[in-house]
C-alpha cells in the first residue's frame, strides 16, 4: 500500500484544486491529460479528434495558467468547456533549470484548513512528467466508483475512435496497460533499461528487463485503480528521487512487471487493484508507435508494415482501426500526415464554429 499524497503536507492539509473552466461529473468517463505548452493546433487535434468520435465524458485538461494563455488558445478552451465536457486546471507551477531541464514543483494543490492559504510544495524541484500524476491522483478523487479513465499524453496523441468503445464497463479495480513494441525488451533497449534502472535495485533490472516495455502515456483504469496507481506512482518518486527525464516511464514497467500494484490498497482495507492487463503491441485498440517506428523499420516504417492503409488510417495487426494512436510524431513521414490533413480536419472545424459564433454575436 502506498501513503496518501496529503499525508506528507502534514495533519492539517486538504486537497484544494479548483478549474479555471468547466466543471466534473462523477458519474461518467473520464480523459485526464497534462496539456501545458500545446500549440491551438496540437491541442485541436486532441480534443478535436476525441470529440470526432462521439465521445461524450469528460476530458480533463491541465494548461498553463490563465494569463499565459493566448488569447485564441483560451477561446478554445471556453467555448468547449461550455459545449464539450472540457474541464480545465491552471498548472502553477515553480519551475528552476538544471543544467538543460527545466524541473518544477506544484503550486496551489494543498490548503491549510486552518489558516486558508496553499501550503508549498515540500518535495524538490521535478520532472513535469513525473509531476503530471500528482494532478491525475488529485483528479482521480473527484470520480465515482463506476468511472472509466485513461491518462494519456496529448502533444503526440490523436483519436481515431471512440476509445471507450472497447473498454469493459466493470473495471473499477482493473488497471490496463499497452506495449509499446512487440520487437525489443526492455534491457535491449537503451532508453527504457535506463529509467527503469533509476532508483531500483539491480535485481529487479535484471528480472524485470525481460519484460516488453508499456507506455507511461496511456494508462487505464477504474476510479478506485487509478486512484491507487497515482498514490504508487508518486510514491516511487518519492522514495528514488529520480532525476532523469522519463524515469516515470521507468516507474510504470516497474510497478507494471514487477507485480506490485495487484492487490495494492492506499488504506490496506482490501484490493483497489485487484487485475492488471498487459495489452500486447498490435492486438488492441491502442497503437502506440514510437519504439516499434525505432526498431521495425525506420525511415521506411510506412512501406514496411500494414499499419497504415491507404487512407492513411491507422491499423492494428487485426487490420482493426486504432482507436488511439500514440507517437506519430516519431516517424518524418507519419508525423507530416498527421500535422497536415489530420489537424487540418479539426482545425477547418474549428474555424467553422469561429465563424458562425462571430455572426451571432454580431
Amino acid at each position: 500500500s502506498w501513503p496518501s499524497p496529503i499525508e506528507i503536507m502534514g495533519e492539517n492539509a486538504i486537497l484544494k484544486m479548483e478549474p479555471i473552466l468547466g466543471k466534473h461529473r462523477p458519474d461518467r468517463d473520464a480523459i485526464f491529460s497534462f496539456a501545458r505548452g500545446l500549440t491551438l493546433d496540437e491541442l485541436n487535434r486532441f480534443v478535436g479528434s476525441l470529440l470526432h468520435t462521439g465521445y461524450d465524458g469528460d476530458i480533463v485538461l491541465a494548461v498553463e495558467p490563465k494569463h499565459d494563455l493566448s488569447k485564441e488558445k483560451l477561446e478554445y478552451l471556453e467555448y468547449h468547456s461550455q459545449h464539450s465536457n472540457v474541464i480545465v486546471y491552471s498548472a502553477e507551477l515553480v519551475c528552476k533549470r538544471v543544467l538543460t531541464k527545466k524541473r518544477c514543483k506544484v503550486f496551489k494543490m494543498f490548503l491549510h484548513k486552518e489558516i486558508n492559504g496553499y501550503l508549498p510544495d515540500p518535495r524538490p524541484h521535478r520532472e513535469v512528467t513525473q509531476l503530471r500524476f500528482e494532478y491525475y491522483w488529485a483528479w482521480s478523487t473527484l470520480y465515482s466508483p463506476t468511472a472509466r479513465i485513461f491518462l494519456l499524453d496529448s502533444r503526440d496523441l490523436m483519436f481515431q475512435l471512440n476509445p471507450f468503445t472497447k473498454v469493459p464497463s466493470n473495471i473499477e479495480n482493473k488497471i490496463m496497460v499497452f506495449e509499446e513494441s512487440n520487437l525489443k525488451q526492455i534491457s535491449d533497449e537503451p532508453n527504457n533499461r535506463l529509467w527503469l534502472r533509476e532508483g531500483h535495485q539491480r535485481k529487479y533490472v535484471q528480472k524485470l528487463g525481460k519484460h516488453i516495455p508499456v507506455s507511461a502515456g496511456i494508462i487505464l483504469g477504474g476510479q478506485a485503480a487509478i486512484e491507487t496507481f497515482g498514490r504508487a506512482m508518486i510514491y516511487q518518486w518519492d522514495t528514488t528521487q529520480c532525476k532523469t527525464y522519463g524515469c516515470d516511464q521507468g516507474h510504470v514497467n516497474f510497478l507494471v512487471h514487477g507485480n506490485f500494484l495487484l492487490n495494492s490498497s492506499s488504506s490496506g482495507e482490501g484490493g483497489a487493484i485487484e487485475e492488471v492487463t498487459v495489452e500486447k503491441f498490435g492486438e488492441s485498440f491502442v497503437m502506440s508507435l514510437g519504439l516499434q517506428m525505432k526498431h521495425g523499420g525506420g525511415r521506411n516504417f510506412l512501406r514496411k508494415t500494414k499499419f497504415v492503409d491507404e487512407t492513411n488510417t491507422i491499423l492494428n495487426q487485426k487490420g482493426e482501426i486504432s482507436a488511439i494512436v500514440h507517437q506519430f510524431d516519431q516517424d518524418k513521414k507519419l508525423r507530416s500526415i498527421f500535422d497536415g490533413e489530420k489537424t487540418t480536419l479539426f482545425v477547418k472545424d474549428w474555424e467553422t464554429i469561429i465563424k458562425a459564433s462571430s455572426k451571432t454575436t454580431g
